[in-house]
């Protein structure tokens, strides 16, 4: 094994200590010394030779895996044939094809109970120093390459093309393209909150006449119900009593000031005068604001102090276009002024021209996305209609439930085919198309520390390069640095120069190849 091999490997012993595994204590029962027996060879229960199930002093003898952080007896990565044992005790990952005892992506530190097989007491293996142990745990698409590695120099030439030919080798460029990625999630679409209204009555009293019925078109200023409420005529006759009043003390303090001006009067009787006018204002601005707070705008109360109007009719009425969306109101019913309460409501109307998309995204991938991206929104049972909006609001909170984030976006709605309530998904485009490198996903092999492709200098010669990796687009992987446009990668047949990599031969002397040595 050519030395530059040798120091790949051990930098990949050294990441597989990191991710070993799981080892509860029924699966340490599981290695029963009652059971045991002096000849591992004819083990009949489990078929194993040298099985560690039967005889649990092969944990010791055997050695320790440095590789992967377990007794070597054990060890379900080097030993294959125990994978079926293990299956059988229900003490298999089959996420990370390793024993779920010794998986230490699903358990963390579950391979410290095996420090006492360990000979060197835990202690990672000497490396050279111009080797870099990178313990990563991304996936091996998404790493980047190794800076120290010197997989570049070397070259794998075939002793003619008619050897490259019958190694099957495939050769594909290397393209740039437009590349649009996309965010998935699920959605429901909601009322534009902004334009959804939810009337109540701001007065006790009794519905006396619906005017609206369910589905009706509404214009802004139209009256939907009335209601009959004596707390509105008691606030119409406090304010003309209030405005009255104030009239009363306007003439009263401008006589009293003519009067003091002719010495007729005193001073003390003009203050007096004063401060009743002043009380008297107060009292009207007070029985002003209380017909606000009842519904009645401005023109209204000029209306009541105009026409001296006492009536008890409360009218609803239409803040905005819209469509009524719900109705509770029948006449005889009790209308109650519980403010926030949205069991009083007894009309609700909505402008439905325009709908909210609410998205549930991922948290590891709402970085992606950004206010103003398209979306594009599938419903449930639409049968391929898509939908386009943009993206109005991302939440500044995750879900503690479900650990996604709520995204919004706006919908043009104007024929009415989206409703509150559906259901869909929707597709978030954080990139949209812009030019990128893609390489055929065939083409790249992990080589130990770094994602490789093989670039044809020849017919005969094949040139590993390190590879950078982005998006996923499912056939092609986007290359942010290690190969240029036109360049000639092997699909085909790359994992055969891979292994030539790894071992300085291919199939067993059955292709003419010279590993160039780096």
């Amino acid at each position: 094994m050519k030395k530059s091999t040798r120091n790949v490997l051990v930098s990949l012993a050294l990441a597989a200590v990191v991710i070993g595994g799981w080892y509860g204590a029924r699966a340490m029962s599981g290695f029963d010394a009652a059971n045991a027996t002096t000849d591992a060879a004819s083990c009949e229960p489990h078929g194993l030779e040298n099985c560690p199930f039967c005889d649990p002093s092969l944990l010791e003898s055997m050695g320790f895996c440095q590789e992967h952080g377990v007794p070597e007896a054990i060890c379900s990565r080097c030993r294959p044939d125990l994978e079926r044992v293990f299956r059988d005790r229900n003490d298999w990952c089959a996420g990370h094809r390793v024993a779920e005892s010794q998986c230490e992506l699903c358990n963390p530190g579950t391979l410290d109970k095996f420090s006492k097989y360990d000979p060197t007491g835990g202690e990672l293996p000497a490396v050279a120093p111009d080797i870099e142990v990178v313990l990563d745990d991304a996936p091996r698409v998404q790493r980047r390459p190794s800076a120290t590695c010197d997989t570049e120099n070397s070259t794998i030439r075939f002793a003619s093309p008619d050897v490259a030919v019958r190694a099957g080798l495939e050769i594909q460029e290397v393209v740039r393209a437009p590349l649009r990625r996309m965010v998935s999630a699920p959605a429901e679409l909601r009322y534009d909150a902004t334009r959804h209204a939810m009337l109540a009555s701001r007065a006790s009293g009794y519905v006396v006449a619906v005017h609206k019925q369910l589905g009706d078109r509404v214009e802004r200023g139209d009256v939907l119900l009335v209601v009959d409420s004596a707390e509105l005529g008691t606030a119409k006759s406090e304010l003309l009593q209030a405005a009255a009043r104030v009239e009363l003390w306007e003439r009263n303090h401008a006589r009293e000031e003519h009067l003091l001006q002719e010495s007729l009067s005193t001073e003390k009787d003009v203050i007096e005068a004063g401060t009743n006018l002043t009380e008297s204002r107060i009292a009207l601005a007070v029985a002003e604001q209380k017909l606000r707070n009842l519904g009645l705008g401005d023109e209204k109360i000029e209306q009541v102090m105009a026409a001296g109007d006492t009536s008890t009719r409360l009218e609803l009425v239409a803040p905005f276009d819209g469509v009524v969306v719900e109705l509770r109101a029948v006449v005889g019913q009790p209308a109650s002024s519980q403010p926030g309460n949205r069991e009083g409501a007894l009309i609700s109307i909505a402008d439905t021209s325009r709908i909210w998309v609410l998205a549930d995204v991922e948290q590891s991938e709402v970085s992606r996305v950004a206010v103003g991206q398209d979306l594009l929104l599938n419903l449930d049972g639409s049968f391929g209609l898509t939908f386009a909006g943009k993206v109005t609001w991302i939440s500044t909170e995750v879900d503690r439930r479900t650990r996604t984030v709520k995204v919004r976006a706006e919908i043009e709605n104007g024929d009415g085919q989206l409703r509150a309530g559906m259901y869909g998904r929707v597709r978030i485009v954080t990139r949209a198309g812009e030019p990128a490198l893609l390489v055929p996903k065939a083409a790249v092999q992990w080589e130990g520390c770094c994602n490789v492709a093989f670039v044809q200098r020849s017919r005969t010669e094949f040139a590993p390069r390190k590879l950078h990796l982005g998006y996923d687009t499912g056939d092609y992987y986007e290359v942010l640095s290690g190969l240029d446009e036109g360049d000639r990668v092997v699909t085909r047949g790359s994992f055969l120069l891979k292994t030539e990599l790894k071992k300085s031969s291919i199939g067993a002397g059955c292709c003419e190849v010279e590993h160039l040595g780096k």
